[in-house]
Formats: C-alpha cells, structure tokens, sequence
C-alpha cells in the first residue's frame, strides 16, 4: 500500500507542466529557450522556474557557491607507509653478527650467512620447503647450483657411453619425428614407362 509520501512523489513526477510565461507577454514552452530583451532580474526569475530540483540538481540556495569546494577541510592524510621502516628493520636484523659454534671452533658471521647455511642444511637433509626456497633464491640471485658439476658429468662419460646415449636418443628421435624419405639416385630410377620387359 503506498503512503502519502510515495503518492506525492509520484504526483511530483507525473504532473504536466503548464508553459512559462515570457517578458514579453508570451509563453515559452518546456525545453526550448528564448532570448529575451528585459532586465537580469526577469533572466533571473525565468532561470528560476526552468530550473528543476532533483537527483543531481539540489535546490539552488544549497548548492555550492562559486570559488568554494564542499570540502573544504580536505581529504583526511593517509598514514605514512611502514614499508621504509621495516626494510630498515629487516637490514638491521640480517646484518647483526652472530658467533656461531661448530665443533670447537667458533665463527663470527652475520645473520643472513648464518640463515642462508641453514637453509642449505635443511635442503641437504632433504626438506621439500627449503629446496623450494632455496631454488628461488638462486633463480633471483643468478646463482647456478651446478657450477662444479658439469666436468664431472663430462668426465664420467666415456666415449662409448656418450656414443650410446646418441644412439638412444636418434632412435627416440625418430619415434616422434618421420624421417624425411630417401630418394634413389636418377641412374637407378626406371624412367622409361614403358620397358618390353613387362607384360
């Protein structure tokens, strides 16, 4: 059931306009504009009643006047960023030396030497998490963690077994990719179609 402020909304909304009288005696019809020879005060009061209040078109006393923001105090300030402070906290944290003790001796390193060696004696234990972070950061470091392994692959392998393993690999090769067909050289090819020798 609508209340009486709904019907006076709709009644608002659905009147019809009736046109608007001119300075010069005739009426001017809604949506088109006519010039007009009188004073700013009849401009005025002609502005006035075309002027319709509504979403987006307060009524004219509380609109915002030329020259004034509506808000005047501004944006509230952001909070500054804590990201400086804790890069410099985590700088600090990685470059504090620590003593550290291996058997009898004992070395004096810094923090982040000190975690980097226990994250390769995690990974050499076999601990999935830190060979995971351990590749990462040789990725982004640029370190290759085969350096001193590639002569010793290439001394293991002898001339037969590196003959052997290019075998294996033509022969896999050839599983995938058709070799290109092998042609016969022209003085073995019959050209002459039509030979006596067939029937």
């Amino acid at each position: 059931m609508p209340t009486e402020m709904d019907l006076g909304r709709r009644e608002g909304l659905m009147t019809k306009k009736a046109p608007l009288p001119r300075a010069d005696g005739n009426q001017l019809r809604h949506g088109a504009r006519g010039r007009t020879d009188s004073s700013a005060a009849s401009q005025a009061a002609a502005s006035d009643a075309e002027y319709k209040v509504g979403p987006g078109h307060p009524p004219r006393e509380y609109r915002f006047k030329p020259g004034k923001s509506g808000n005047p105090k501004g944006a509230k300030p952001k909070p500054p960023s804590i990201a400086p402070d804790l890069k410099l906290a985590l700088e600090r944290a990685l470059n504090k030396i620590v003593k550290l003790k291996q058997g009898e001796k004992e070395r004096i390193v810094t923090m982040a030497v000190a975690g980097i060696e226990q994250l390769v004696a995690q990974f050499v234990k076999g601990d999935r998490h830190a060979r995971r972070d351990l590749f990462a950061l040789a990725d982004k470091l640029g370190v290759d963690l085969l350096a001193g392994q590639h002569q010793a692959v290439q001394e293991a392998l002898a001339s037969n077994h590196e003959a052997i393993l290019l075998t294996y690999v033509q022969r896999q090769y050839d599983k995938v990719c058709t070799p290109s067909p092998v042609f016969a050289p022209p003085e073995l090819l019959d050209d002459d179609p039509q030979d006596p020798n067939r029937s």
